[in-house]
């Protein structure tokens, strides 16, 4: 826990801290509750913060961390596929869970976003412990976000990408910085990994291994370094050393999937934060592994430091303080701003920040009612003056309004006609252009056309056929039929009904179907989603048999028109000339 304050520049002040440890193995879940809220309450009151408002944030086991990139979207279009987004990362139902997103900006036009989401039973037992304490909780952030949040303000000149490595009690944070992007991921080691394989091969239990530890505990530099002159120590060292090889290699393994699946560049610098980092010569085999440069995480360098601070125990523990420097710094504005406080506190929040709105909006709304009153009754007299001088106006331009309906009554009358003209000009050509280019289709000899027919939208063919045992029109048109109508003098054609003969015995038919869909696109239209096969079979019929067995073989056409035709029918075309 820490107090902070404003600077006399502006910035961040550290004014206190301190740290209240947790006893036995963090891994066993039964027992952390407990200790969890033990701590907080100590601390609560080394600080006489009760009923203080309070920033926390919740620790990387916990979280799922996910950055996506997202084509660019409409405003009102991004929290529905972040939600998507959120689900697709989250392995249990997002009602069970409390997560939230920021945007990181775009690269290649595409938008960055990175989600963060907390199982709700996790939230709300650290929240439990929390309010335990008599703490009032203003937000809740993510523990790498707030390292994020902390290396960006500290760090503002970095160049190329940044590895933040967060070496926790139960698990390793991960945080690639590139820029404004970021990229999360965490792993189940940490300090109480190291712990374990303390107490396996030194035969002792968790708690005296920890101590030993902190007490005793190094990282062996391995090579030609000579060996501690306790055996014991020394060989408590080369444990350490083979626990961190195995932090190591998890580490270039996910720095492999940053660059391969987020289009990220290898690291440049490497920085170490958090109380496992602590180990003496655990910089230098880092340094030595990783073949780039490692210093320690400063998160107060741009940070002021009150005079409560011991300065020389700070410059120890400062790579410790990070989460807690970018947890201040939400009260300033962040790059990367996430609330993952529970449903209550949200609620909460958001009806303590309405208060002084509600109050001056019913101060405002007494006012106003007074204030129309008044207007109204002067509004009245004055209305009734002015309505006396429209009607004498309004009088004089009646005259006008009984000609004006009567000139757009014509203009109707003459559009119509127009209309009908138009329709006569284009069908004079339309016919002829389209058998003119239909005919020059049938270029194979082996096909004969026997009968044009014109289709109506209803599937009817619109002129009686040229012979009367004419097959029936058997294709569907996708329109579903309804009952047949009184007959009327005219007639829309949708489409062409073609029926002949193919002396051949192979892709004849096919072939010419596809050479007048892709020759004659001004006069025919099919649907372009459906597949080659899908349109023949809707559009074709073609009975191939062996060649010797008979001359020929029908087949038929249907060609749906691009531009609807209304012709004549019989007795029609007299009176049209009339």
């Amino acid at each position: 826990m820490a107090r902070f304050g404003i600077s006399g520049k502006g910035g961040v002040l550290l004014k206190d801290y301190a740290f209240s440890e947790m006893a036995g193995d963090p891994t066993a879940d039964g027992t952390r509750r407990t200790g969890l809220t033990a701590a907080v309450k100590q601390l609560v009151s080394q600080f006489k913060a009760a009923d203080a408002d309070v920033n926390y944030a919740v620790p990387g086991q916990f979280l799922i961390a996910k950055f996506v990139k997202l084509p660019p979207l409409a405003e009102d279009q991004v929290d529905k596929i972040v939600g998507f987004e959120a689900q697709q990362a989250v392995p249990f139902p997002l009602a069970e869970t409390v997560w939230d997103y920021q945007l990181m900006g775009k690269t290649g036009g595409e938008v960055e976003v990175g989600i963060v989401a907390i199982r709700s039973e996790h939230l709300n037992e650290m929240h439990a412990a929390v309010e335990a304490a008599g703490l009032d909780t203003t937000l809740v952030d993510a523990a790498p976000v707030a390292l994020y949040n902390a290396f960006r303000y500290n760090y503002p000149d970095a160049q190329g990408c940044s590895l933040l490595i967060d070496l926790g009690a139960r698990t390793t944070n991960l945080i690639f910085i590139e820029g404004h992007r970021a990229f999360i991921n965490t792993f189940q080691t940490g300090g109480a990994s190291i712990t374990q394989s303390i107490a396996r091969e030194m035969g002792m239990d968790f708690d005296a291994a920890e101590g030993r530890k902190v007490q005793d505990g190094f990282v062996n530099l391995g090579g030609n370094y000579a060996d501690h002159e306790d055996p014991e120590v020394d060989g408590m060292s080369k444990v350490i050393r083979n626990a961190l090889l195995k932090v190591h290699s998890e580490i270039t393994r996910r720095t492999n999937a940053y660059r391969s699946q987020q289009g990220g560049s290898a690291p440049s610098a490497v920085y170490l934060a958090g109380a496992g980092a602590s180990l003496p010569y655990l910089k230098e085999v880092f340094e030595e592994k990783l073949r780039i440069p490692v210093e320690y995480f400063n998160p107060l360098r741009n940070v002021a430091v009150g005079p409560k601070v011991n300065v020389e125990q700070i410059g120890a523990e400062a790579h410790t303080l990070g989460e807690l420097v970018g947890l201040a710094l939400r009260e300033m504005g962040c790059p990367m701003e996430l609330d993952l406080a529970p449903a209550a506190v949200k609620s909460a929040k958001d009806v303590g920040s309405k208060k002084p709105r509600l109050y001056i909006a019913a101060a405002c709304l007494i006012a106003g009612l007074g204030a129309i009153s008044v207007y109204n009754s002067a509004s009245a007299s004055a209305f009734n003056r002015e309505a006396g001088k429209y009607d004498t106006e309004i009088g004089k331009l009646d005259k006008f309004d009984a000609s004006i309906k009567e000139q757009e009554k014509r203009q109707k009358t003459e559009e119509a006609r127009a209309g009908y003209l138009a329709n006569a000009i284009n069908q004079r050509t339309f016919w002829v252009k389209l058998m003119n280019t239909l005919n020059a289709q049938f270029s194979d000899e082996k096909i004969w056309i026997t009968q044009i027919s014109m289709v109506g939208p209803r599937g009817e063919q619109t002129i009686e056929p040229l012979y009367p045992n004419a097959p029936a029109y058997p294709f569907s048109t996708g329109v579903k039929l309804g009952p047949a109508p009184v007959r009327p003098t005219s007639q829309q054609v949708s489409a062409l009904h073609i029926a002949g003969i193919n002396r051949g015995a192979g892709e004849e038919v096919p072939t010419l179907f596809a050479k007048i869909r892709e020759n004659m696109k001004d006069y025919f239209e099919f649907d372009t989603t459906k597949t080659d096969d899908d349109l023949r079979n809707d559009f074709v019929i073609n009975q191939v048999g062996t060649a010797s067995s008979r001359e020929g073989y029908d087949f038929q056409l249907l060609l749906p028109l691009k531009q609807k035709v209304e012709v004549p029918l019989s007795g029609k075309a007299t009176a049209a000339k009339k």
